[in-house]
């Protein structure tokens, strides 16, 4: 029980990070952010806390719907669960929006700060796993594996049949990633303001 109270407390303080900076509101996609943390030996989605309701825009700010609890992301906790199977010191992850400015910046920040980088191009999705929200989320992780020999650290995904482009950041703790998140939304809003 304590592990599960410390997980929430962590990502209540992610969280107010996001909450207080203006500029990542330009980074939350229509499907709106979650951010996760998965208990150490996280076996399901249950096991993995999110943003009830997730992470959408008011005032201009970043704004959570609700408050954190366990079992309240299907999305990145699937996406947790399988980068695990590679990479299982990760806990935390956290998606926003994508786009090729968005990409530059996230590039240029990732070679400043000795992260990695990848991306999935949903173009090569087999049929049967782009039909599935299941079965996706595996050839996703499989195929950052198979391409770049690991699971980056920061990768996204291209839009795909019904699906918004999407950029992911992963790690050890909530608290580190929503940091990462607000400083490479600092970067790109000094670029946006200019397009």
């Amino acid at each position: 029980m304590d592990e599960q109270y410390q997980i929430l407390g962590a990502l209540v303080k992610a969280v107010q990070i996001l909450e207080q900076s203006k500029e990542f509101a330009l980074l939350i996609p229509e499907v709106r952010v979650n951010i996760v943390y998965a208990l150490s030996n996280a076996a399901s989605s249950g096991d993995i806390a999110g943003v009830d309701g997730r992470i959408t825009v008011v005032n201009s700010f970043p704004k959570a719907a609700g408050l954190p609890r366990f079992g309240a992301s299907d999305h990145m906790a699937r996406a947790i669960l399988e980068i695990r199977k590679y990479r299982p010191e990760i806990r935390a992850g956290i998606n926003f929006r994508y786009n090729e400015q968005l990409k530059k910046v996230i590039v240029e920040y990732a070679k400043l700060n000795n992260l990695s980088v990848g991306g999935i191009d949903r173009a090569f999705e087999p049929e049967k796993e782009r039909m599935s929200i299941v079965k996706s989320m595996p050839w996703k992780i499989k195929y950052l594996k198979e391409v770049y020999g690991g699971i980056p650290d920061i990768f996204y995904e291209t839009a795909g049949w019904g699906k918004e482009p999407l950029s992911v950041i992963i790690g050890a703790d909530p608290v580190k990633i929503a940091f990462i998140s607000v400083e490479i939304a600092r970067e790109y809003a000094k670029i946006h303001s200019t397009l």
